[in-house]
């Protein structure tokens, strides 16, 4: 009884610091053109949202972005800087008519009848169960704010009619989730051409280089012990398969991008930890080897060669998350040692891959079209009017 008072008191100690009773701020105007967003709780211009504010840009609007200092310069002309959680981030947010977030908000004042609030989330589709499917693995905290941050929530995006459902069923969410595609995603649909030269040219690299992306997710103990970081034999193996001049780019979780000084870099092992849009790192990439990270769909979507590299696959399964699907029937290679990703590289049949992956996508009712963004956008201006 004591320990659930003393977690009651500290839940109400968190939403006070958070601006979660900011009530003050009704006495102020709603802006109707005004858009408030956040992604991955103010690190940068990225994910969804980036995606569906350049669809937006040059219309009249008010878009303030909320952004962690240090991190301003990622923002295009035409976007506000506000310090993430500070009281002006929470003024914007309550006389703002459209909130975007792709995390659960964190600092936020209470919300208005006549504002929206769109959840984009961070994925197009999840490997590892997460929200209410997770709740034993989740810290109390977390799923204290997922519930409040449900309540508030207007809309949801989906790429898919698998995530459509386990948005409804899975999120505490009552509203209503626009099966519109995924923002981030529509750059797999367009030339890719500016992207990798911008990638190619901050990486100071070849444009003609064909790239691998090393992009494993994090885990509890927050070591490096478990990730690949030898990467040798797998550069030369895919340029006997492949042919060409290959690197590899290695893309830490934000979680673990502490860690990134441990892995050795050389002129053909290139740290991308810090590039600020994991998804231009995916469309500059001719193939991505990760483990349970929710990027294998996105390259799945953009119909690249994953391959998928879990030497922890037990151990990871009893103590971290559960899965939706069996990681073993995915399309993607799986290999538990260095040895085996090699070989599946050698091995890789396009024919196979391709095929398995067609099937799959089926079996989700995948609907990415590339038009993800533009279709938001839309919707956004219709709140705006």
């Amino acid at each position: 009884m004591f320990s659930k008072l003393k977690q009651a008191v500290r839940l109400f100690k968190q939403r006070i610091q958070f601006g979660n009773f900011t009530y003050q701020y009704w006495f102020l105007p709603i802006q109707k053109n005004k858009i408030v967003v956040s992604a991955h709780y103010g690190r940068g211009y990225g994910d969804s949202p980036k995606y569906m504010v350049d669809a937006l840009m040059n219309q009249g609007l008010d878009i303030v972005w909320l952004v962690q200092k240090g991190q301003e310069t990622s923002l295009p002309e035409g976007v506000r800087p506000v310090s993430y959680g500070t009281k002006q981030a929470l003024r914007e947010l309550a006389t703002a008519q459209v909130w975007i977030d792709n995390c659960r908000q964190k600092y936020s004042p209470p919300k208005r009848k006549s504002q929206r609030y769109i959840q984009t989330w961070h994925s197009p589709l999840r490997l590892k169960k997460i929200e209410k499917d997770a709740v034993n693995y989740l810290p109390q905290a977390y799923i204290d704010r997922a519930k409040r941050d449900a309540k508030k929530c207007d809309y949801m995006l989906a790429g898919s009619a698998f995530s459509q459902e386990l948005y409804r069923n899975s999120f505490w969410f009552q509203g209503d989730v626009w099966l519109t595609g995924t923002p981030r995603c529509d750059v797999f649909f367009q030339d890719s051409t500016i992207i990798k030269r911008r990638v190619t040219t901050d990486l100071d690299i070849p444009f003609a280089t064909k790239l691998a992306l090393y992009a494993p997710t994090f885990r509890k103990n927050m070591e490096a012990s478990v990730y690949l970081q030898e990467f040798t034999h797998v550069k030369l193996a895919l340029q006997a398969k492949f042919g060409g001049c290959w690197k590899v780019l290695i893309r830490l979780h934000p979680n673990v991008a502490h860690l990134a000084t441990e892995f050795s870099t050389d002129n053909d092992v290139l740290q991308a930890t810090d590039y600020p849009d994991m998804q231009e790192l995916l469309v500059a990439s001719d193939l991505l080897i990760t483990d349970y990270s929710s990027s294998m769909f996105d390259m799945g979507i953009a119909r690249k060669k994953v391959m998928l590299y879990t030497p922890d696959l037990a151990e990871y399964l009893a103590t971290e998350r559960e899965f939706y699907f069996d990681i073993k029937e995915l399309p993607f290679p799986l290999a538990k040692k260095p040895t085996e990703l090699i070989n599946q590289v050698l091995h890789f049949d396009e024919i196979t891959y391709q095929q398995l992956l067609a099937t799959f996508n089926d079996s989700i009712k995948q609907c990415e079209n590339g038009e993800a963004a533009s279709a938001v956008a839309n919707k956004i201006k219709a709140i705006c009017q």
